[in-house]
């Protein structure tokens, strides 16, 4: 009886070992993975300078869309870091997307400013996309794969510069296409 629960019991261990490494890397770098991929909701909003960008438009690229208020204390603390990545990794098919609800255009710019942000902001001036996706405290942030689909989420303030995040997003780029 012994000899037959070793090879199941080292199957089991196999299987639990195996567990795909995108789990560890979105749990490494602070980002909650949702156990099944929900399509994200589609919506098409006014940049800060006037251009429109829609969702459905960046299809095929890894999109982070990051829920921000300008008055919010962690907010200001992360996106010196989100500004970043952006410039990091601006040549490559990931698209950082700010998005703020609400809010008066001149503080906006303030903020793009004072923070020196290079990504685009979009407005969301009654806070219809804000209240799509469910979000009632800033910062959030969402993963999108190129599908479309929402694959993970930060509901706090990152350092979005770390090995980690970094090792994840240069994972998710590499995914097929």
């Amino acid at each position: 009886m012994r000899r037959l629960l070793m090879p199941v019991f080292f199957f089991i261990i196999f299987l639990l070992g195996s567990a795909p490494p995108a789990v560890a890397q979105f749990s490494e770098a602070g980002v909650q993975k949702l156990r099944v991929a929900v399509d994200a909701p589609d919506f098409t909003l006014k940049e800060l300078g006037g251009e429109k960008i829609s969702l459905k438009e960046l299809r095929g690229k890894i999109i982070l869309l990051n829920f921000f208020a300008t008055l919010c204390p962690n907010c200001r603390r992360e996106s010196p870091s989100f500004a970043k990545l952006h410039e990091e990794f601006k040549n490559t098919d990931l698209v950082l997307l700010k998005l703020v609800a609400k809010e008066k255009e001149k503080d906006i710019i303030k903020y793009k400013k004072e923070l020196n942000i290079s990504s685009p902001i979009l407005i969301d001036d009654n806070a219809s996309v804000t209240n799509t996706y469910g979000v009632s405290s800033s910062p959030q942030t969402f993963f999108i794969n190129r599908e479309g689909k929402i694959i993970g989420r930060v509901l706090k303030e990152m350092d979005w510069t770390s090995k980690n995040m970094k090792d994840l997003i240069e994972y998710l780029l590499k995914e097929k296409k």
